[in-house]
């Protein structure tokens, strides 16, 4: 009997384990709302439960290069073309042979001494250059010259060179102006006085800017040869004599002024030009 019961019982369950019965499975419960999780708190899992999006692990990401803002184009300027820049206008400050000067702007006696010592040296440099320019030339237009082809590059560079100088002449004139006076020496202010006046009688040295402007636009002028011509005749005829009593007149300047700078900021008084043009010939 006991052994009966045995074998009884050990069917029951091996039925049991295939087929539960109805109070073995799971009865739903009543619905639980989930708590809001506290920053910081462990969260309990589900076994077996899909993990939350933030809970899986972050892809590794490309790292980040610091670009200057510079080098950071933005698209349209790399698939537009640019626009073309309308030319400039040639301004006069950019014909020049160096030796220009901008109008003083300081105060005091010691500063407007100072100006006028660069003045004196950047005018004698001119005046040296224009005579080294023109040294040895025939002094008159070259014959046949009916257009800027029948020049040489000597010839047509020659004339832009002076234009150049006669831009800083200019801005030397304007310069000596913008000093102001009279001065506390008497024969410092009689100097500039004079050098003003030569300066301004400096006039046959525009002609270079009229040649180079033939020479750079034969177009706009109708009878170029005669143009030319006169222009060259002009600036030949007065040139060396005009630049010749302004750079006498830097001279007396120098000696002046070196009465009142220190010892070692004198000038060397400029030498003396000759009285004959430095032309073909000439003594």
């Amino acid at each position: 009997m006991a052994r009966r019961r045995v074998l009884i019982a050990a069917a029951l369950l091996m039925a049991g384990a295939a087929y539960p019965s109805i109070a073995q499975q799971p009865q739903p419960g009543p619905t639980r709302t989930k708590e809001p999780r506290t920053a910081g708190a462990p969260t309990g899992k589900t076994l077996g439960s899909r993990p939350t999006p933030a809970a899986q692990p972050a892809a590794p990401s490309a790292p980040v290069v610091a670009h200057p803002e510079s080098l950071v184009t933005p698209q349209a300027a790399v698939t537009a073309p640019a626009a073309p820049a309308a030319p400039a206008a040639p301004a006069a400050s950019a014909f020049t042979a160096g030796l220009a000067l901008q109008p003083f702007s300081g105060s005091g006696d010691s500063s407007r001494y100072e100006y006028l010592r660069t003045l004196s040296r950047n005018l004698d440099s001119a005046t040296v250059e224009l005579v080294a320019l023109f040294r040895n030339t025939s002094g008159q237009p070259m014959a046949g010259a009916a257009a800027p082809t029948a020049l040489s590059a000597r010839e047509r560079d020659r004339w832009v060179r002076c234009r150049n100088l006669y831009w800083d002449y200019n801005s030397l004139a304007a310069g000596l102006q913008s000093v102001g006076g009279p001065f506390a020496s008497a024969a410092l202010s009689r100097a500039v006085a004079a050098l003003d006046s030569a300066l301004t009688g400096v006039e046959a040295l525009s002609e270079c800017d009229n040649v180079s402007s033939m020479i750079s636009a034969p177009e706009r002028w109708a009878r170029w040869q005669d143009e030319y011509a006169n222009a060259a005749r002009h600036f030949y005829g007065g040139w060396y004599g005009q630049v010749r009593e302004a750079h006498e007149k830097v001279r007396a300047l120098v000696v002046a002024l070196n009465g009142l700078l220190p010892a070692a900021r004198a000038l060397p008084v400029p030498p003396g030009l000759p009285r004959n043009p430095p032309y073909a010939g000439a003594r």
